[in-house]
């Protein structure tokens, strides 16, 4: 335990020298803060429904600081934006990456990390409630082709015309609900609420999981163009963010598969969802945990691609992956996974990536980079 005091004010935090979680609720959840100081902070549960903080280590080095979520202040003198991104995190019920995405919408979409973020956070908020329309559409079309009897209709659900695809997306509700015992209300009523949590996993078509594993694809691919064009340079750190990212991109891609397999069966996941919603809730949930936090690291590396500075940034910032995502793949490939090689790599201790850059123009870069993650 280490203690720091700042206008008389008493802080206490942990210092974490090896950050190591187990679980995704202990690593956190990123929180997109535009004060240089909060770089790569997240948020997690805490005893007593209270909140912490954890925040790397601000000389750049190894580990983290853990401290209350009430004591941000005492850390360093956030921005607008963030004391009010503060308050919105303390108030939510839960903290997950969808519920922190959307505190920080609402706040962006005050203005008070620019103009840019604003228009930024209107734009996902629409394309987000757009994604969950689309999904309950794309759901709606296959209850009608796992409902309907082999040849009773040669035209395809998603080729018919909108009057003829409505009856028959009746008919098909009509056709599940005596199976399932609900009235056909009901069944409409949970249909909406599985495409919900399906507007980022997408029903037959690319969403937004999909488009940001194949950003961090990309991502990986020219950091490790970076070691082959200069291989003394920055070798353990490139290394270090090209072994985390394998690791991510082959959970992310294995957890998104399982949940769009769930769409092959509706009748099947609307029984699930009414047992228990919350279990199908975080087995849809699984890739945005495994690739919360990277979307900044790729916003980061295309505003100064192959440079040092950022290389060692991203490093310092990349998410740790936490254990209890090797049970995940179990469960996708029947077989105990054996991922030891993936978190054998060891970062040196990193230099100030800060040195030199003004806290204005961090802060004026931080609103930028909040304007390609929300």
């Amino acid at each position: 335990m280490s203690q720091s005091q700042k206008a008389g004010t008493r802080l206490e935090f942990h210092v974490v020298t090896r950050f190591v979680p187990t679980t995704f609720l202990e690593r956190g959840v990123a929180v997109p803060f535009t004060t240089p100081r909060l770089a790569g902070a997240r948020a997690r549960p805490a005893e007593r429904r209270s909140l912490e903080v954890i925040v790397p280590n601000p000389s750049g080095g190894r580990g983290v600081y853990i401290l209350p979520w009430g004591n941000i202040d005492n850390l360093c003198n956030p921005t607008v934006h963030d004391r009010r991104v503060t308050e919105a995190v303390a108030a939510l019920p839960s903290v997950t990456p969808q519920a922190i995405r959307h505190a920080a919408r609402e706040v962006a979409a005050q203005g008070l990390a620019g103009r840019g973020a604003r228009e930024a956070a209107r734009r996902a908020r629409d394309d987000e409630n757009q994604a969950c329309v689309q999904a309950n559409f794309d759901l709606l079309l296959e209850l009608v082709r796992q409902l309907e009897v082999p040849g009773e209709n040669p035209i395809p659900p998603e080729q018919d015309r909108p009057a003829a695809l409505e009856w028959r997306g009746r008919r098909a509700v009509a056709r599940l609900a005596p199976r399932l015992r609900w009235p056909p209300e009901m069944v409409v009523a949970r249909l909406e609420q599985v495409a919900a949590c399906f507007g980022s996993i997408g029903v037959g078509r690319n969403a937004r999981i999909s488009t940001s594993i194949a950003r961090l694809v990309q991502l990986r691919r020219e950091v490790a163009e970076c070691l082959a064009r200069e291989p003394d340079d920055n070798a353990a750190e490139i290394g270090m963010i090209t072994s985390t990212a394998d690791l991510t991109i082959q959970l992310a891609k294995a957890t998104l598969a399982d949940a769009q397999a769930l769409s092959g069966d509706i009748p099947g996941l609307l029984q699930r969802w009414a047992a228990d919603p919350d279990a199908v809730s975080r087995l849809l949930a699984r890739p945005d945990w495994l690739l919360d936090g990277w979307d900044h690291l790729r916003a980061l590396w295309e505003l100064d691609p192959a440079s040092g500075p950022t290389i060692a940034e991203i490093a310092a910032l990349v998410p740790v992956v936490p254990r209890e995502a090797d049970e995940w793949l179990t469960e996708h490939l029947g077989r105990p996974a054996d991922l030891s090689h993936y978190r054998s790599k060891l970062v040196r201790q990193l230099e100030d990536w800060r040195t030199g850059v003004t806290v204005c123009d961090l802060v004026a870069r931080n609103e930028r980079l909040l304007e390609k993650t929300l």
